[in-house]
């Protein structure tokens, strides 16, 4: 895929973006929809009082999925084009079902919908038999939904849960890669934003620091790939995320002196990275010279190979640098406590409490590979498989499908490692009902289950309802667990709706 810069020609193609008079607007937050037409009202605080509606047709009434704010948007939001109405229904349904589950406001459920449909759907590529191999996931879809349940709730209590999800940013006229720094301004402007993006002043400070220090002019643009995050707030407000994967270095990186080619994919040494954060937060460099140490003491094959850089859009004093890390190998619950603890350089008692919940969690996803054996995930994997070809495993060949992944935040100030371990689930276990069960099992140990037995399987069928979870894996991509500060910890699951999979 090449790098389109006809992001202007995009965003004002009525057939792929809602052409909105945004300064017509209502501010989101002063809108309390309490009629009869509730969801055409807040709608229209959005998308502008002038925004032109469709009449539901008879058809369209009977086209329902159970999911009312879902089913009258669709009734009454134009279809635009076969591409805005097959990712309507790919991630606007799901999504919709993870903000009712999470019980978001009604009207927020709204304004949210909205600006999926206005300002997401039209980035998200072609719509092809086979689709396009995006990188975001396993399976080629080139968006990743999750949640997050906190650690801190009472049983049934859904009204802390996180909605997130990424894209990869595609244009659908051509399939070629939309430039990270021009969606993110797009996104952040009145007419991008709608008035639910946090744009505040400086947002994109560090995002554009960070693209123009990984990629050159002369870097190929097939290769510059890039993912955009939106984490839905019940403040009313999307903070976006940005994530750059470096290119892959070419044999011209050894002879041929450049800006950017001193940090490339799956790099083991860390050091040009040090530039970067004399320019981003000077406070960042005692981290970095944390993870300097871990990686160059590490053996070769074990070493935390750089796969992606990222940050929040938010002001430089509240953001943090986050890079994501593969090693080569290594795939035993002793591995993954060994690289979320920086080789014990994070040790100490109130991380044992943190680690003994990630025991846990490891035993019940991959009890194939239990803490106390000598099993490691590939043995257990390659077991299971015995006889089964895995070249067609996963479509995506660019997305690496087996080891861990991690990811170590950097937050300016603090002079820590914040870990996160990627359990890829969808490659290790049997299916997604066995997912949903295990994570099931974790929820009650930690005191936040239901009585309602196999409430986590319910809602993510009701989620991704396009086939049975006990089929296989794959709705479930990653189960990630986090440190976060004061030791307290995170749980988030991943989830790929596998739009070129389900009908």
């Amino acid at each position: 895929m090449a790098i389109s810069s006809f992001l202007g020609s995009l965003v004002n193609d009525p057939c792929l973006f809602s052409q909105v008079n945004y300064h017509n607007a209502t501010s989101a937050s002063r809108v309390k929809p309490k009629c009869e037409d509730y969801v055409k009202t807040a709608a229209s605080s959005v998308l502008g009082s002038d925004f032109k509606f469709k009449s539901p047709t008879p058809a369209s009434v009977n086209e329902s999925t159970g999911l009312a704010i879902y089913d009258e948007l669709t009734k009454i939001l134009p279809g635009r084009s076969s591409q805005s109405m097959f990712f309507w229904r790919k991630l606007g349904r799901p999504f919709a079902s993870m903000l009712e589950a999470a019980e978001f406001p009604i009207a927020l459920q709204v304004y949210f919908l909205t600006f999926v449909y206005a300002r997401v759907l039209g980035m998200m590529g072609p719509v092809e038999s086979n689709g396009p191999a995006s990188y975001m996931t396993f399976d080629g879809s080139p968006v990743e939904l999750s949640w997050v349940i906190p650690s801190n709730v009472e049983p049934g209590d859904n009204t802390c849960r996180q909605v997130r999800f990424a894209i990869e940013p595609i244009d659908p006229r051509s399939g070629k890669l939309l430039r990270g720094f021009e969606v993110l301004k797009y996104l952040t402007s009145p007419k991008g934003s709608l008035g639910l993006v946090k744009c505040d002043k400086g947002v994109l400070d560090w995002s554009m620091i960070t693209e123009q220090f990984l990629y050159s002019d002369t870097d190929d643009d097939k290769s510059k790939r890039f993912f955009v995050g939106f984490d839905f707030s019940r403040s009313g407000k999307i903070v976006l995320k940005a994530y750059y994967i470096p290119c892959a270095r070419q044999p011209s990186d050894l002879s041929i002196s450049r800006k950017a080619s001193g940090m490339r994919l799956w790099d083991v040494d860390y050091k040009p990275l040090r530039s970067l954060l004399m320019t981003l937060d000077p406070t960042l460099m005692k981290s970095l010279n944390m993870m300097i140490s871990y990686a160059e003491e590490s053996n070769m094959l074990y070493k935390p190979r750089l796969q992606i850089l990222s940050m929040d859009c938010v002001s430089n004093e509240a953001n943090r640098l986050k890079m994501y890390c593969r090693p080569s190998r290594g795939v035993s619950w002793h591995d993954a406590r060994h690289a979320f603890t920086l080789a014990g350089r994070l040790d100490c008692p109130k991380m044992e409490r943190v680690l003994t919940r990630l025991e846990t969690l490891w035993n019940l996803l991959f009890p194939f590979a239990h803490s106390q054996s000598n099993c490691d995930l590939d043995e257990g994997l390659r077991l299971r498989y015995a006889n089964c070809d895995d070249t067609c495993y996963r479509r995506s060949a660019d997305h690496p499908t087996g080891g861990l992944l991690y990811y170590y935040s950097l937050v300016p100030g603090s002079g820590m490692i914040l870990p996160k371990v990627y359990l890829p689930v969808s490659r290790y276990c049997a299916n997604d009902l066995v997912i949903a069960e295990a994570l099931e099992k974790f929820y009650t140990i930690d005191g936040r289950g239901r009585h309602d037995h196999g409430w986590v399987a319910k809602e993510v069928s009701a989620a991704y309802n396009h086939r049975f979870l006990h089929e296989k894996a794959g709705i479930h991509t990653y189960v990630t667990f986090a440190l976060k500060k004061n030791y307290k910890w995170e749980l988030t699951s991943y989830f790929s709706p596998e739009v070129w999979e389900s009908s």
